[in-house]
């Protein structure tokens, strides 16, 4: 390699580099190793000269396609596209990995709800889902139940207690604040308490706290004193808290058109913003909006607007059209109305209800047999029923607790469909089969036909059974000292049920389902209507039916006092079996006064194996809550609800805006 551009090195240079390379050339001369030194090597030395570093400068880079010929130059530039080729491709691998797609604040979410609000305050709420919606957005509670329906702390920051289970001390949160900026305290609290208890605001709620006192200790402390133990009193305290700057103003016989009803103060994750109305006075439109004073985390989306609608047809005829993003509480025979299902997330929420045919004893003998009522449970088909009556949309229900409860006893009798147990089962209970032929049941149709009082016991009940297979008793006589005169006639005792529903198309195509399974053993079903408007009067209350189809709220806690002890059995009580089990009692009281959660676990577990024993009832399913939303939202998580205003939840996690942001 020959030097070039030496008119480029200053002069004083080249004389240096030129004494450099002498005295190099004059020591190899005189040293006794080989004199045969290249001219080349002489260049290396003297270029090497020229600087302290073997490695180029980025100025000297720019003379190397002068010291290159072309098949050196085309290596070199295809190697440096290769490089940048490389160095792109692990550049998009490291973004693909390490860049996440993360939410964003902003956007807004809009929701049909059927009704209108009239009371966003929690004193009242409870009375209308439209209310209950915004209020849970509005207001904080001090507990309130989690996307998985367990009970965790919100305004309560920490509570403790007493041995005797008759003290709740509970510390209130100290960074909690109203949406106007004023710090909320335990004065709010016991002033809320009071309201709802006392008799002037006239609550929904006040029956629920019946011998409950509260008192304050200090500006974020109060105490909840109770007149008997009760285990779930935690779970009764999620009812919003009111402002008493605002509330205390207000007189309580005016509470209910008060304009802080529609403008609510409240301490939750959004705040009132605005509200329209029609040419009526009824709300169409409610927009709420980010809380900036809120203690939790914050949201992301900025407002959230509810339109509301007079029915069902309406809320998914605005779905249809995009004129909002969800709606919640779909029901199977809607959701075929829906348009476009491939846009939308069904999320299928549970809930603690339970479906049940209730057996009431005292109204029909023959149910006081366990076996009969075990051979029912076995011959109801549980999931033909969900996947007709409920579109595939429910759980089948085991027992009288759900089975996402901590307290479900997984170990219980499950009464698996089976009608060749459940034949077998009233077989041995000493039930007789006996058919009625066409051409007989026409002949005692025809001599009913001018008078039924013609008719013997026996061809009246075949006339109500009609032609089939059907089961029988002998029924015994009772004996007497005296000798008859003649022998008794024999009794039969028919095996016939009339099952009572509320009369909807849900409920009648549940029981026709009931009817048929039923029937096929020889056990005749007469179903039974009764108006939702009547049935609390003219069957509940009274316990006027043998059985019962209907759905219990049995809530978030496994206390099911209400529903079983033999106390809550006859008119007023909600034991809709008549159920009454010394046994059962005596857990069941146990499970609500003990404090240790593992006592209270093992009540329950002996709960349901005592009453899956003696099947009083024949638990179908827990419906599930349908809530439709926009697939454009993104970040819902709940699973399970108490209440459907439950299902905003984990609302903070909702979001329909996005950004990017590198994780390493």
């Amino acid at each position: 390699m020959g030097l070039t551009n030496n008119k480029r090195i200053p002069f004083l240079s080249r004389v240096r580099n030129f004494f450099s390379g002498s005295l190099f050339f004059v020591k190899k001369i005189f040293s006794g190793k080989p004199k045969n030194i290249s001219a080349v090597d002489l260049d290396k030395k003297l270029v090497y000269s020229l600087s302290k570093s073997k490695i180029p400068k980025f100025s000297q880079l720019k003379y190397l396609g002068k010291t290159l010929n072309k098949e050196e130059s085309r290596l070199i530039n295809f190697l440096i596209f290769i490089i940048i080729i490389n160095l792109g491709w692990l550049g998009f691998n490291a973004a693909q990995q390490h860049l996440k797609v993360v939410p964003a604040s902003g956007g807004q979410y809009v929701e049909a709800v059927i009704g209108n609000p009239a009371h966003i305050n929690p004193l009242y709420s409870s009375l209308s889902e439209a209310d209950s919606d915004i209020s849970r957005l509005v207001y904080s509670s001090l507990f309130k139940y989690d996307g998985n329906g367990s009970l965790v702390g919100d305004l309560a920051e920490s509570y403790s207690v007493s041995p005797d289970g008759k003290t709740y001390t509970i510390k209130i949160r100290g960074d909690a604040r109203w949406q106007n900026g004023d710090k909320l305290t335990a004065d709010d609290v016991v002033f809320t308490f009071n309201d709802l208890v006392g008799p002037a605001f006239n609550s929904p709620l006040r029956a629920s706290f019946a011998g409950v006192d509260v008192s304050k200790t200090d500006e974020q402390t109060v105490v909840f004193t109770l007149s008997e133990s009760y285990s779930p009193f935690l779970g009764l305290l999620t009812f919003g808290i009111l402002p008493q700057s605002v509330w205390g103003q207000i007189d309580p016989a005016s509470a209910p058109i008060a304009v802080a009803n529609l403008k609510p103060l409240g301490s939750g994750p959004y705040e009132f913003k605005s509200l329209t109305k029609d040419s009526a006075g009824d709300i169409k439109t409610y927009t709420v909006t980010a809380n900036q004073n809120y203690y939790g985390q914050k949201t992301f989306l900025k407002n959230i607007i509810f339109k509301f609608y007079g029915g069902a047809e309406e809320a998914i005829g605005a779905l249809n059209d995009n004129s909002v993003d969800g709606l919640g509480n779909l029901s199977p025979d809607d959701r075929t109305n829906l348009i476009a299902k491939n846009s939308l997330n069904f999320n299928q929420l549970a809930l603690p209800r339970l479906k049940a045919v209730f057996f009431n004893q005292s109204k029909n003998a023959l149910l006081k047999d366990v076996k009969v009522r075990q051979a029912l449970s076995f011959a109801t088909p549980k999931q033909q029923i969900i996947d007709q009556a409920e579109a595939g949309n429910a759980k089948i229900a085991d027992g009288p607790i759900p089975d996402n409860s901590y307290a479900f006893n997984a170990g219980i009798e499950k009464y698996s469909f089976d009608q060749a147990r459940a034949a077998s089962l009233l077989d041995s209970a000493g039930w007789k089969k006996f058919t009625i032929s066409a051409d007989d049941f026409a002949t005692i149709k025809t001599k009913s036909a001018s008078s039924t009082a013609i008719l013997n016991n026996d061809e009246k009940n075949e006339l109500i059974l009609g032609p089939g297979t059907w089961l029988y008793q002998e029924q015994a006589t009772a004996k007497t000292a005296v000798k008859p005169k003649k022998p008794a006639p024999v009794v039969l005792n028919y095996l016939i049920i009339n099952l009572t529903i509320i009369d909807d198309a849900e409920n009648n195509q549940i029981a026709n389902i009931i009817k048929t399974s039923w029937e096929k053993i020889g056990v005749k079903v007469i179903i039974t209507p009764v108006a939702l408007s009547d049935i609390q009067n003219s069957a509940i209350k009274p316990k006027n039916y043998e059985a019962l189809l209907f759905t219990e709220q049995i809530g978030n806690d496994p206390d099911v006092y209400v529903f079983w002890d033999s106390t809550q059995a006859g008119t007023n009580g909600l034991n809709l079996a008549n159920y009454k089990n010394e046994g059962v009692d005596k857990v069941l009281e146990d499970g609500r006064t003990n404090t240790d959660q593992a006592k209270r676990l093992a009540d329950y577990q002996q709960f349901q194996a005592l009453l899956s024993a003696d099947a009083p009832a024949v638990f179908l399913f827990s419906p599930n809550y349908t809530y439709v939303q926009n697939k454009k939202l993104k970040g819902f998580a709940t699973k399970s609800i108490a209440t459907p205003a439950d299902r905003f939840s984990d609302i903070a996690n909702w979001y329909v805006k996005t950004g990017e942001k590198l994780e390493w």
